[in-house]
């Protein structure tokens, strides 16, 4: 199976962890969002002359004169849900939450080669902050650095221009003042090629003119082109001091590849809290210049978090079973058979001491399938595409291996509102119909051998490669009933980069693909026909079609949600009946175990939340109360309730405003 990540972040990473909303990576090959689809390196390659580019480089601390400023002129928001939980407590400072790492990062730089990391990720999520942010439960932009924005769009020349006011109350973790300087040179920094960060200056540089300072509180910025994500990008950009980033990329490399530049969130790193390749200590700041901010309030209550590397798997679960002091706090289930069969026999599980919790919000999901390559026989006939889907037998999967744990996936915006899943056809398992779609394509006999012949002699055959063994358990059961369809499905272990040569230049009839989530769809850089016979892009099976291309289009320059939502599902049911993918399944939840230590949100996490971990840092308490329970009951043996294990909190929340 190939995998594709979401690439590094253009949008908000408020809320302790990186929202991924941008760009998707196949290969060595980023796409950026409508613009151009070759690395610097590829250009260059090419044989591309490149112009140097020259920066005005404002000074760090002389400003124009100020402004006036009228609120009344802005664009703000004030009425939107609280985030953090008012029951929630800070009481317990000497126990730090413990997280684990399956290996420790190469680097803890926010930019530059091998920065692009989960763990970086999330440390760079709770010390820095950006402009504005995407609130968890609404999804509209929400003050952060920036308390007022405004967007102004010339139609005509097709840019945009955005304005912010910075909160003059903003500080940084050393006392200092934060002011325009410091986003200016927060962009700065992305577009200096020696920081050897070619996606940042795909984004950052061919997105943008250079960023105006107005006054020592306002900045403006103009695209380049006219796109509403790039008001996310540019405003959800994690900001840096300029005294520090404004230096030459070679110290920059080499001076904070193990250190951290101070930021203005809510946590900091004592250079005595990093311990290379065992352990990082991050502390709560108790001068947060946003600590009564109504996005903030009651948020981040761990006084300590620590991240500890424990590199097995099964180590990691052993460890957390036994609750030890410097074990890991929670664990997240991957695997089914462990999450139906094992966890429920744990006695620590059955007393209660453990809490088991299945939770089911509404984060992104990614879709994956069987990719067919519509480009060429046999798969350029639509009939056999829907035919093979009819033969992807998901259901025997569900029964034997995946234990009815996980959902068909039915869009390919799955399990939100952007997609159209609750509407669009269940393909199921049906080997008759399947039957009489070949029929019609001209497969209607058998040879010898039992495989389906056109009226060539040409047997139905094609070759599914995969790159890792543990997959072939699944290929050995869908091979059977394509098998016994007449369908002759070789099945072939092979290198990863082979078989990546093979996707990306094409040289392939089926292939399965799995793709990461992004916050805020970009369906362009996957289904716009002028990517179809491109190679090394997103758009693998080599999809065509006009009104989706239309409606891309349309999409990049509307910024009301409403009609951008319109637009996604209306792409969602062209595609979906166009069967580009036999597509697969998804699990639209969280497996997780936990010691009865903390106090949460009825929510348990937000409602787009990606990561556990994340959302528990963010929400999640040390209670006083439960700690002495838990400790009480484990001396003397006795159980304690182990609550609801399935919890669907946010079907339950729309459910109960629907009704009202």
């Amino acid at each position: 199976m190939a995998a594709t990540r979401a690439g590094r972040d253009r949008g908000t990473n408020r809320w302790g962890r990186r929202l991924s909303v941008s760009v998707l990576c196949l290969g060595l090959t980023c796409l950026a969002a409508g613009g151009a689809f070759l690395t610097v390196a590829a250009a260059e390659e090419e044989g591309e002359k490149e112009e140097e580019v020259v920066y005005s480089e404002p000074s760090l601390d002389e400003f124009p004169a100020d402004l006036p400023f009228d609120p009344a002129e802005w664009t703000t928001a004030t009425d939107y849900p609280p985030i953090g939980d008012p029951r929630a407590l800070r009481v317990v400072k000497d126990r730090p939450f413990r997280v684990v790492w399956a290996s420790y990062p190469p680097t803890l730089r926010t930019d530059g080669p091998n920065s692009n990391l989960m763990q970086t990720s999330q440390i760079h999520g709770l010390m820095y902050e950006s402009l504005i942010q995407i609130h968890p439960e609404t999804e509209e932009f929400v003050p952060c650095i920036a308390s007022h924005w405004k967007i102004e769009t010339d139609e005509k020349a097709e840019t945009q221009t955005f304005t912010f006011r910075i909160d003059p109350r903003v500080r940084w973790a050393d006392g200092s003042e934060f002011t325009a300087a410091d986003v200016y040179y927060s962009w700065w920094h992305r577009v200096q090629k020696d920081r050897k960060e070619p996606s940042n200056f795909m984004t950052y540089g061919e997105g943008y003119e250079e960023p105006e300072i107005l006054d020592k509180y306002t900045v403006r910025v103009k695209t380049k082109k006219l796109n509403w994500r790039l008001f996310l990008y540019f405003g959800g950009m994690d900001l840096y001091p300029a005294k520090l980033v404004h230096i030459p990329g070679e110290q920059y490399l080499e001076e904070y590849n193990w250190k951290l530049m101070p930021g203005t969130g809510p946590y900091v790193m004592k250079p005595e809290d990093l311990k290379k390749g065992k352990s990082l200590i991050l502390t709560r700041r108790h001068d947060w210049w946003a600590e009564n901010e109504p996005w903030a309030k009651n948020t981040f209550n761990f006084e300590k978090i620590k991240y500890i590397i424990v590199r097995d798997p099964e180590m990691q679960y052993q460890k957390f079973k036994n609750g030890d002091e410097g074990d890991p706090d929670s664990y997240v289930v991957g695997r089914a058979q462990r999450w139906v069969e094992e966890i429920p026999k744990e006695e620590k599980v059955q007393k209660g001491w453990i809490k088991r919790r299945k939770i089911y919000n509404q984060s992104p999901q990614g879709f994956g399938g069987l990719c067919f390559n519509m480009r060429k026989p046999p798969f350029n006939d639509k009939r056999v595409r829907l035919a093979f889907c009819h033969l992807f037998n998901r259901e025997a999967l569900m029964e034997k291996l995946f234990f009815h744990e996980y959902e068909y996936t039915t869009s390919i915006f799955p399990g939100r509102d952007w997609g159209v899943g609750d509407e669009n056809e269940l393909l199921e398992y049906d080997p008759d119909w399947a039957a009489e779609l070949l029929a019609d394509a001209g497969y209607a006999e058998r040879n010898a051998e039992g495989y389906l012949v056109n009226g060539k002699g040409e047997v139905l055959e094609v070759e599914l490669c995969y790159p890792q063994q543990a997959w072939e358990r699944i290929w050995l059961i869908i091979q059977k009933y394509y098998r016994d369809a007449g369908v002759k499905l070789d099945l072939k272990l092979l290198d990863y980069a082979a078989m990546l040569k093979n996707i990306t230049e094409r040289n392939f009839k089926i292939h399965y693909q799995t793709w990461g989530a992004l916050l805020f769809p970009n369906p362009e850089t996957s289904w716009r026909s002028e990517l179809a016979d491109q190679n090394a892009n997103n758009n693998i099976p080599g999809f065509k079609n006009e009104r989706v291309d239309e409606l891309c289009r349309e999409y990049n320059k509307v910024f009301d949600r409403k009609r951008q939502k319109e637009i996604t599902r209306e792409i969602d049911r062209i595609v979906y009946e166009e069967y580009p993918y036999a597509l697969s399944w998804y699990g639209p939840f969280s497996r997780i175990l936990y010691w009865d230590r903390f106090g949460h949100p009825d929510t348990y996490l937000t409602r787009i939340g990606q990561t556990p971990s994340s959302d528990m840092i963010l929400t999640w308490w040390w209670d006083p109360a439960k700690m002495a329970a838990l400790e009480g009951a484990m001396k003397s043996g006795q159980s304690l309730p182990q609550g609801e294990i399935v919890v669907k909190p946010w079907a339950e929340k729309d459910e109960a405003e629907s009704e009202e």
